[in-house]
């Protein structure tokens, strides 16, 4: 059996030229030109999807980055505005000590005058009381006596 090459063959092997010659025309190009544009279509959204992604990494770490820089201004300001309450607080504080310092004193002055007049009233009317009581007793009216000082003091800080 030997393989015969008859006008069968040459007609068979030409039938199948052209039909691959119009298949390339009518479906192989088309289809590849398709795959092309495709592959195209795919490339150009894998490389806008990969910017896009990576845009919105930078924005995610700009964001992150602006929030610990709101943070530690923040943190910054509530810190300052704690130390000038704790300043204006040790002020205050330190100028109502001064004040009520310096009413003590006051107080304390005009209590020490307030004493030394008692005093020096007690003084005269005990001077009095002891004219009286010496005129009285003495049947005649005493114009000036002396009256020890030492005496009355004693006899006021005894009460004490």
């Amino acid at each position: 059996m030997l393989l015969e090459f008859d006008g069968t063959f040459i007609f068979a092997t030409l039938s199948f030229i052209v039909f691959v010659l119009i298949m390339n025309v009518i479906l192989y190009r088309p289809i590849t030109k398709i795959m092309e544009e495709r592959q195209k279509f795919y490339d150009k959204n894998k490389s806008t999807v990969l910017e896009s992604k990576r845009k919105a990494e930078e924005v995610l770490e700009n964001k992150e980055k602006e929030i610990l820089d709101a943070k530690l201004k923040a943190s910054d300001i509530l810190q300052t505005t704690q130390n000038k309450i704790k300043e204006n607080r040790e002020n205050t504080l330190k100028n109502k000590k001064e004040e009520v310092l310096a009413k003590i004193k006051s107080n304390n002055a005009a209590l020490d005058n307030d004493k030394k007049q008692a005093k020096e009233d007690l003084k005269k009317e005990v001077e009095t009381y002891v004219k009286m009581t010496v005129s009285k007793v003495l049947d005649s009216e005493i114009q000036d006596i002396n009256i020890d000082s030492s005496l009355l003091q004693n006899a006021m800080e005894g009460e004490r």
